[in-house]
């Protein structure tokens, strides 16, 4: 990482995982806040959008976005509160089963409250398109995308197999929701290094990176299927967690992902 990047901003480095950085600073009014740093062909303001939309629903406990500035050239931060405690992964092994229960019991209540957040379509506020996580190893975006339709047949333009897509072109229209055609509030990278926690409380999910407007499945893709960075151990509980998922469509988004490599 070049000085340039690492200096943009002072202070204690709290966070450092595959180029997100983040920096305990001080604003100039005294306030102590966090400072994530990324160059800027990393960052969209649209993910700054989507966390400051989430604080300020009710029972989503994530941190208020103060702004996002340009430092340097090629440089964006995005400053929000400190969330106080520790990231969960650093605390779990070292918690009771009924700590550990509370613990599933409060994220089961956070998942509840972003399914109340919807909108119509698949993308994030405005009609923004989302971060495209299919591609592990380069940053690009998706969408957006007025039906689940639509975001199925561009899913399925990803499929590497001829074969697959013939197969999985027959079977999609047959999978799709027969109830509810709003797409809800997704996080999209609900690792434990992303939960924080004081004295057995939730006091914040960080990292909104992923996050967007999107079939309920897409939560437990990303978390079983997409995110290779989750825990082993972890995984299981997310599972527990999210509740069911179709296989068929577990399956499906599997042939969609792009490892790079």
């Amino acid at each position: 990482m070049s000085p340039k990047y690492t200096d943009a901003v002072q202070g204690t480095t709290i966070y450092d995982y595959f180029g997100n950085r983040v920096v305990q600073s001080i604003a100039s009014n005294g306030r102590v806040v966090a400072v994530k740093v990324k160059p800027e062909v990393g960052f969209a303001r649209s993910e700054a959008q989507m966390m400051e939309y989430a604080s300020q629903q009710p029972g989503i406990t994530a941190p208020h976005v103060l702004g996002c500035y340009d430092v340097d050239p090629g440089i964006t931060t995005m400053v929000s509160d400190l969330v106080p405690g520790v990231s969960l992964d650093t605390v779990w092994h070292k918690m009771s089963k009924a700590q550990r229960d509370s613990i599933k019991t409060q994220l089961k209540e956070q998942i509840s409250n972003f399914r109340r957040c919807t909108q119509p379509y698949i993308g994030r506020l405005d009609y923004q398109p989302t971060r495209n996580f299919y591609d592990r190893l380069k940053f690009n975006f998706m969408g957006p995308f007025d039906s689940e339709a639509e975001f199925d047949n561009w899913c399925l333009s990803r499929v590497k197999s001829p074969l697959a897509r013939i197969k999985w072109k027959y079977l999609l229209p047959r999978m799709h929701r027969k109830v509810s055609k709003a797409f809800v509030l997704t996080h999209g990278d609900l690792a434990a290094r992303n939960i924080m926690v004081k004295d057995g409380v939730i006091t914040g999910i960080l990292d909104w990176e992923n996050a967007g407007f999107f079939p309920e499945y897409i939560e437990c893709v990303l978390a079983t299927e997409i995110c290779d960075p989750h825990e082993d151990w972890w995984k299981p509980v997310l599972k527990e967690i999210l509740g069911p998922c179709r296989s068929d469509r577990l399956t499906f988004q599997a042939l969609v992902k792009d490892r790079g490599w």
